[in-house]
């Protein structure tokens, strides 16, 4: 066996493909396929291009508009995760980011900042041919889903293989063995100094994401103010009240909503969802002080208590 390494920049991040497989040829044609399905995923629902899928549901804001399935899907879990979380999860920021001056050209100039709203979706024909409608009351964006979603996407494609690594800037899937047999050995990026690791997992079958607004953010307007893309949707302010969150999950899509989400609950509140909604992810939690709090299913090393 060998492992085959591919690389593409794809939803804003590199994409790392860690292929283990006899054959060389199998494993570039099922890179190729799953670089083109994260393509296609952001050409349809990046908030950063114009005239795609989501781009003309957010065009027509407070009237019914028809989706794809699969767009309606992605809503569909966006919402559910809304009322799970008490709002702390919340697919309509698009307009506080974009006040922020979080836009397509990554300007940082900060200007009207809008406000998140509801969603109807209307899917209840689906089954009998009928086009799944919504109706926003404020514009969406996928950020907090979307690359999880694609993910699980890839990691579909890349399944007859067995053995794989993807790694999408930090979020990852792990599947089967490494190259020498034995199991995937990641690092935990430490919140605050993302050149160290704040432990290490070793193992298979499971999405990880993380949670950190150590690689995204900027001086806001005010002096000493800062902003970052984990917004908390409940008063329009970046969440403060966690350093950095960690996932397992079974899918990716589930780890990296659920990271962003605990994240913005904060140290507390996210451990008592956890406790609450019966633990949908493994996490590991570090406060905003440093203190750290792990659910007692979450695998890895920690370098500190």
């Amino acid at each position: 066996m060998h492992r085959f390494d591919f690389e593409e920049r794809h939803l804003g991040t590199p994409i790392r493909l860690l292929l283990v497989n006899s054959d060389e040829a199998r494993a570039a044609d099922l890179a190729r396929q799953a670089y083109e399905e994260c393509a296609r995923i952001e050409r349809a629902y990046s908030r950063f291009l114009q005239g795609n899928e989501l781009a003309a549901l957010n065009a027509r804001v407070g009237e019914w508009t028809e989706v794809s399935a699969e767009l309606a899907e992605l809503l569909a879990f966006g919402e559910e995760m809304k009322r799970r979380t008490g709002g702390a999860f919340d697919l309509s920021v698009k307009s506080i980011l974009e006040g922020w001056g979080y836009d397509a050209a990554y300007s940082f100039v900060e200007g009207t900042t809008g406000r998140t709203g509801g969603m109807e979706l209307d899917d209840s024909g689906v089954g009998s041919g009928a086009a799944a409608r919504v109706r926003l009351s404020a514009p969406v964006e996928l950020g907090g889903l979307g690359k999880g979603y694609a993910i699980d996407r890839v990691g579909a494609i890349l399944a007859p293989l067995g053995n794989f690594l993807i790694d999408a800037g930090g979020d990852l899937l792990l599947r089967g063995h490494d190259v020498n047999g034995e199991a995937w050995r990641v690092a935990f990026e430490h919140p605050m100094d993302i050149t160290q690791a704040i432990g290490i997992f070793e193992g298979s079958g499971l999405a990880l994401a993380c949670s950190s607004p150590s690689r995204r953010s900027w001086p806001g307007r005010g002096a000493g103010a800062t902003r970052h893309h984990l917004v908390d949707p409940r008063n329009g302010e970046p969440a403060t009240g966690m350093g950095a969150v960690y996932t397992q999950a079974e899918t990716a899509l589930v780890a990296d909503a659920y990271s962003t989400a605990l994240f913005v609950l904060g140290f507390d509140a996210a451990r008592e969802l956890l406790a609450a909604d019966g633990r949908p992810v493994e996490a590991l939690l570090v406060g905003p002080g440093g203190q750290t709090w792990r659910s007692e299913g979450f695998v890895g090393e920690l370098f500190t208590s």
